[in-house]
């Protein structure tokens, strides 16, 4: 009988109750501006999620974006395209990007940082940078 007295008092906490910390409007447009996205449009929030009506990534137009709430990161995000890993460079201080090719989920790039040459190769998934 304590036990299950114990139980129901630990099961009945307000702190259980809580709503989760949900990311506000504003929270959720820095993540997203840090991920490469600009011009959002239409952020509304949804249940558990923010939807994006319109949006560009990279300088491409994406529409119908849907963010967990919790960390205002895409649910589900398309690999990224050639144009879109190259503008990417540029936004992170590259010049010169010209493309060599596509391997998969790699996207192979020449570019040129503080004048010195170099050979990057972009996860497509990711967006994670190598030479």
């Amino acid at each position: 009988m304590r036990s299950l007295l114990l139980a129901l008092l630990l099961f009945s906490s307000p702190a259980l109750a809580q709503e989760p910390a949900w990311l506000n409007p504003d929270q959720v447009r820095v993540i997203l501006t840090a991920r490469g996205f600009s011009d959002v449009q239409g952020l509304e929030r949804e249940g558990p999620d923010y939807v994006v009506r319109e949006a560009k990534r990279y300088g491409q137009p994406v529409g119908n974006l849907r963010l967990d709430a919790l960390t205002g990161l895409p649910r589900e995000t398309p690999p990224l395209t050639d144009r879109e890993a190259e503008a990417m460079l540029r936004d992170r201080g590259y010049t010169d990007v010209e493309p060599l090719g596509r391997e998969g989920d790699v996207i192979r790039l020449r570019a040129k940082r503080e004048g010195a040459a170099v050979e990057l190769a972009v996860d497509a998934r990711t967006g994670a940078v190598r030479q």
